[in-house]
């Protein structure tokens, strides 16, 4: 039987989600495309006791709660526009998690290990993995969030080394439009484009209406 893959987007706050919208059709529109599953989660799943960024944690695992062992899990920010479309995540991103792994994450442009975009096999050990990083309480007000508490317990549990994949092909799933010079920034053609870095909606919006029309913004670092 094929694998399918069911895509995860958390977007909390009335006018955010406004302000993301055209972003959030985009990944809802290309799983109807693919024949892949989207699910959207809101401010059901808002723990207000932790910045926004964490309560990504509880709606996941409330999602492998629900998937078979084995279903794979394409976790993206609301932040994320898929460019092109006809790209297939199937037959482009899932090669780059070896079928020993269970998690992948990207070296991104900018030098840093980035949750914005990750893949996911819904296992025993993924669903203790995210369970162990919302333990990491002196993570909270990290200015990474919940990344940091990620790459905490990535640093410090054997096991969780040996379960999760770093790529450095941050360009295929995971593309900025800012980075350290001589690393590969967003272009036309390519799959998505990750506003990392950018807070206000306002600004989100100008950046799609500007790639729309065919500009190749860039931001500094």
């Amino acid at each position: 039987m094929a694998q399918t893959l069911t895509i995860v987007t958390m977007v909390i706050g009335k006018d955010y989600r406004k302000g993301l919208e055209i972003a959030l059709d985009s990944k809802k529109t290309y799983a109807a495309k693919h024949g892949y599953t989207y699910i959207e989660g809101g401010d059901t799943f808002w723990n207000r006791e932790r910045p926004i960024a964490w309560s990504k944690i509880p709606f996941l695992l409330d999602v492998l709660s629900k998937l078979k062992d084995g279903d794979l899990v394409w976790l993206s920010d609301a932040d994320v526009l898929i460019t092109n479309p006809e790209i297939s995540f199937m037959d482009t991103v899932v090669p780059l998690l070896p079928a020993n792994k269970d998690l992948l994450m990207t070296l991104d442009s900018c030098g840093h290990l980035n949750s914005g975009n990750l893949v996911l096999r819904n296992t025993e050990w993924q669903r203790a993995y995210w369970k162990k990083v919302w333990e990491q309480t002196d993570c909270i007000y990290h200015i990474w969030w919940e990344n940091a508490g990620m790459i905490k317990v990535m640093e410090t549990d054997e096991v969780a080394k040996n379960k999760i994949e770093v790529t450095k092909e941050h360009k295929k799933f995971n593309a900025f439009l800012r980075g350290i010079p001589g690393e590969p920034l967003w272009e036309p053609g390519d799959f998505l484009v990750h506003f990392a870095g950018v807070y206000n909606p306002k600004e989100i919006q100008d950046l799609i209406q500007r790639i729309q029309k065919g500009e190749v913004p860039r931001l500094k670092m």
